[in-house]
């Protein structure tokens, strides 16, 4: 059995792993009702480091791809991906993919794990006289997916890629700042699930780092991760699809509802034999499946019409307990059944349109956030952001908030009103300590947060949201040279929690 790089970790907060296509997988941490609703409402993570990495290099590198893949990978700007099925020359699914542009002659693919080996040996045999190296990194990578309504809320707070500017499948190389040390990766706005998410590769020994990271930058927001439980429910809830269940080597793409991947003005592996399926149609297709009450629809079930067997569950169960609803979903293939069999007994089903819910992928932030990168800072753990008009923005660091708890009271001036560098403009008060808040400039208050004021647990939750504490007209812009960048101020606190720990010790002896 293989275990990803984050195993450790798992070991040492899952509730149970087990052995699922050769690797140690997490089931579930909390229990799957709760990350499947994390997922849903609030944040959560997944190590999917089992996926497999293909890395195409060299100046064909995109004619390879090209010619593999049924999807149109020219027309992809460099840091954008797509996603495809690869097929046979009888047009049946290989597998599916993500495929990323990271430059003119730079691809990745992010390929399923029961089928990297297939595959790295299929790409091999086609780039036989081409100028293009294929290298398979899977052993040298890592994925975890960040994934709810509050990614992006999470992952601002550690990476210097501006979120804000990111489109559903576009991604950068990008750094992310860890407790231990600076981690570069690529940072994709994609998932499986059907939320808004992320997913970050990184160099496999630096795995554990970034996830700690995401982790304790996500507690705020409610961050748990999940395992696979509830990762299967959420991509079946959303409609996506899993290789080697909803579709497998006699699986046409039309047949799963993947025809749009198919560009038939292209040439590649399997275009005939696909533009042929397309004039015909298929004798079957995958469909929605529903039935009442507490009956369960699994993979593996036969479905029925009229006493005869004309189709298979593919995907399930999707259960009222977890949905909250008063019937169970499943993806199937059929041709027009009207009921679902187990074993002996009959029960009615329903053909019904997936997906179950809508995909929220496309969704803008919850709330607008800053890259910490960008802003500069003072040891009394206060940021500044600079805007083209002169005025400045002041907010309270990740840090602070992580090191007074949370937040009960907020004092803030009123706009008018002249602050002065090194003295009070305003005080917290945390569960922990009070804590003034000592001015970074010099200038006169323009504008004041009061969704601060008004809900001080918002300065634990959204510590780099762009409108910050106050807003002021500096009175002096050299002020802000004098202030730190980033990578000071996480050296600086990185002092302060070594000391913590260190003075932790000396209490507990």
């Amino acid at each position: 059995m293989k275990k990803t790089p984050l195993f450790d970790i798992h070991m040492a907060s899952a509730a149970r792993i087990v052995n699922l296509k050769g690797f140690a997988r997490p089931v579930e941490y909390v229990g799957h009702t709760e990350e499947h609703r994390a997922i849903r409402e609030r944040v959560s993570l997944c190590d999917v480091s089992h996926m497999g990495e293909l890395e195409f290099t060299g100046r064909d590198a995109l004619t390879l791809v090209d010619r593999l893949i049924t999807n149109d990978a020219a027309r992809l700007d460099v840091n954008q991906a797509l996603y495809t099925v690869m097929c046979n020359e009888n047009g049946h699914v290989i597998d599916d993919l993500v495929c990323l542009r990271l430059a003119e002659d730079r691809f990745i693919w992010v390929v399923n794990v029961t089928k990297t080996d297939e595959d790295y040996r299929w790409v091999l045999k086609h780039a036989e006289g081409l100028d293009v190296h294929v290298r398979n990194l899977s052993t040298d990578l890592a994925l975890i997916a960040l994934q709810g309504p509050y990614s992006s809320e999470v992952l601002q707070k550690i990476t210097e890629a501006d979120l804000s500017e990111m489109a559903y499948y576009r991604l950068a190389e990008a750094s992310v700042m860890t407790r231990e040390l600076e981690v570069r990766c690529i940072v994709s706005r994609i998932g499986y699930t059907g939320e808004r998410g992320y997913e970050i590769c990184v160099s496999r020994d630096l795995a554990p780092c970034v996830w700690e990271a995401l982790i304790r930058a996500g507690r705020p927001l409610g961050i748990v991760p999940h395992g696979v439980a509830a990762r299967e429910s959420a991509r079946t809830e959303a409609g996506y699809l899993l290789n080697g269940n909803d579709m497998d080597d006699r699986t046409y793409p039309y047949e799963v509802g993947l025809g749009w991947v198919v560009k038939l003005y292209k040439d590649f592996i399997g275009r005939d034999a696909l533009a042929a399926i397309a004039e015909q149609g298929t004798p079957r297709k995958l469909v929605g499946l529903e039935a009442d009450g507490c009956r369960t629809i699994r993979h593996g079930y036969p479905i029925f019409k009229d006493g005869e067997r004309i189709g298979q569950v593919t995907s399930g169960p999707l259960s009222p307990d977890l949905l909250g609803g008063a019937s169970s979903l499943g993806l199937g293939f059929v041709a027009s059944p009207h009921a679902l069999g187990v074993r002996d007994a009959h029960y009615d089903a329903g053909i019904i349109a997936y997906p179950f819910r809508e995909r929220r992928v496309r969704d803008g932030a919850r709330v607008n956030t800053l890259s910490p990168y960008g802003l500069r800072y003072s040891e009394d753990h206060l940021w500044v952001g600079t805007e083209p008009g002169g005025r400045a923005t002041i907010g309270l660091t990740d840090f602070a908030q992580r090191d007074l708890g949370e937040m009960l009271f907020v004092e803030l001036p009123t706009p008018g009103n002249r602050i002065v560098r090194g003295s009070p403009f305003g005080w917290l008060d945390a569960y922990r300590k009070p804590f003034d808040l000592i001015a970074p400039l010099s200038g006169t208050v323009v504008a004041v947060n009061t969704s601060v004021v008004d809900r001080p647990s918002d300065a634990n939750r959204y510590p780099y949201a762009r409108d910050g504490l106050i807003q002021i007209e500096p009175s002096d812009t050299g002020e802000i040279s004098e202030l730190v960048h980033m990578a000071a101020y996480t050296e600086i606190t990185r002092k302060l929690e070594r000391y913590e720990a260190w003075s932790q010790d000396l209490r507990l002896t």
